[in-house]
């Protein structure tokens, strides 16, 4: 039996996380959060330069302002907001605490881990909730050379990158962003896309690839995938041509992320093998293991783009209406098999 105990842990520290914690101890519950690494951790992988799409009210929590600069705030200007919004409304937040399982049932949950100093920990909890996002694991290409360590599934900033020859995996905001920070940097930048155009960027952001591209500034090569990565170079092949292998120094592959579902595994919870999208109650968040909630990103599995931090700030509302409801002996529905 764990020596400590709370009413409800919450695994995962980045907004959805942090939101449903504020939620739930409005509503009286005691809450404890663990968090591997550093809260939104995921936040602060995003490039430097990155602005969000979103307006300040849609990147709030729990009501408490998000004041910024210029209309849209920057990645630095959030992740300042997170730190204080955990101060200031006094959420027990525990970094460096990696969850590696969960024992038990609703009531008599055991979660057990190790910290930052590879000890390990244990705490009891009637109910859990997982907020681990998917941004931790990338869609891998597997490909040869994928671990090579030239290759990255992630882009933070421009400097390591000055003056070498760049080969970014992708067509999204993500890749397109990237590709033109780093041309206006100084680097060498092809893109490879598996599609023929571009699909969906925001507004701003695709007239300025596509006049690249046409220029010649940034080469791209669409309906096109890598077929290898090799120390000095890759091997790609267009659609209807020869593989072509061209020189290059780094790799970066934005392909996009989901949840990892061997670590579900480790909570009882299942994904569908074609989308990645683990089995939930749309209506109350909770899976089929009774007592056990999601929030976030990691619902949508990898339809990417489906669920943001707009709507997943108020999941924690949804897992209150439900202990209330259960509390009362009126529980919602079914599991849908996601």
């Amino acid at each position: 039996m764990p020596k400590e105990h709370t009413e409800i842990a919450i695994v995962g520290g980045g907004p959805a996380g942090l939101a449903t914690a504020y939620a739930l101890e409005q509503a009286g519950h005691s809450v404890v959060v663990l968090e591997q690494g550093p809260i939104a951790a995921h936040v602060s992988q995003f490039p430097t330069f990155m602005k969000f799409f979103s307006t300040p009210d849609l990147l709030e929590l729990g009501g408490f302002p998000l004041i910024t600069t210029h209309e849209k705030p920057s990645r630095q200007e959030y992740l300042n907001y997170l730190r204080r919004f955990v101060l200031e409304k006094k959420l027990d937040v525990r970094t460096g605490k990696r969850v590696d399982g969960l024992e038990g049932e609703k009531g008599n949950f055991r979660l057990f881990g190790e910290d930052r100093c590879g000890e390990a920990f244990e705490l009891g909890a009637a109910i859990v909730v997982l907020a681990t996002g998917a941004f931790a694991s990338p869609h891998l290409l597997g490909i040869p050379g994928e671990t090579l360590p030239k290759v990255s599934h992630y882009y933070t900033e421009l400097h390591p990158y000055f003056g070498s020859k760049v080969l970014i995996i992708g067509g999204r905001n993500s890749a397109a962003e990237t590709a033109l920070e780093l041309w206006r940097g100084g680097v060498d930048v092809t893109i490879c896309h598996r599609r023929e155009d571009f699909g969906s960027l925001k507004y701003w952001v695709r007239p300025d690839i596509e006049n690249r591209v046409a220029n010649g500034e940034v080469k791209a090569y669409m309906s096109a995938c890598v077929l290898e990565v090799k120390p000095g170079s890759v091997l790609l092949q267009a659609e209807g041509e020869e593989p072509k292998e061209i020189e290059n120094d780094f790799v970066i592959a934005l392909t996009g992320h989901g949840p990892d579902p061997e670590f579900l595994s480790k909570f009882g919870v299942q994904t569908r093998p074609d989308t990645g999208r683990p089995r939930f109650n749309p209506d109350t968040l909770e899976t089929e293991r009774p007592g056990l909630y999601m929030v976030g990103v990691m619902l949508q599995g990898d339809v990417s783009g489906e669920i943001f931090i707009e709507n997943s700030r108020t999941h924690g509302d949804q897992i209150c209406d439900h202990l209330v409801g259960s509390s009362n002996g009126n529980a919602n529905g079914p599991i849908e098999k996601a």
